[in-house]
């Protein structure tokens, strides 16, 4: 698994305001601790719109619906939960990805 693949998780057993079901996400994660971990961290996808900028980013999966990453989603899980490959995040989408969830996580 690696770094920007868009995926199918499985977020189910969560309790509102967390994101639940199965639905898109982009794996955040870098491919070394992909690669020795049995989690990765990834970013959930909505098409629920607005775009706010450093909580939801809007990004072009090549869907049919606009997709809105949503950067307060952000979480790890086990890679049993992670089905699918469905596309691939461009660069441009990832380092607007990584900016926000570094405005998000810091001070």
């Amino acid at each position: 698994m690696k770094r920007g693949s868009i995926v199918w998780v499985n977020l189910t057993d969560t309790s509102p305001p967390e994101m639940g079901k199965t639905r898109p996400g982009i794996i955040l994660s870098n491919i070394d601790q992909n690669g020795i971990l049995q989690t990765v961290v990834i970013i959930p996808l909505s098409s629920l719109a607005p775009e706010i900028w450093r909580l939801r980013i809007r990004i072009a999966p090549g869907a049919k619906k606009p997709s809105f990453a949503i950067i307060p989603g952000l979480r790890q899980v086990s890679k049993a939960r992670v089905h699918e490959i469905i596309g691939a995040a461009s660069a441009e989408t990832m380092e607007s990805l990584l900016d926000a969830a570094a405005a998000y996580l810091s001070d």
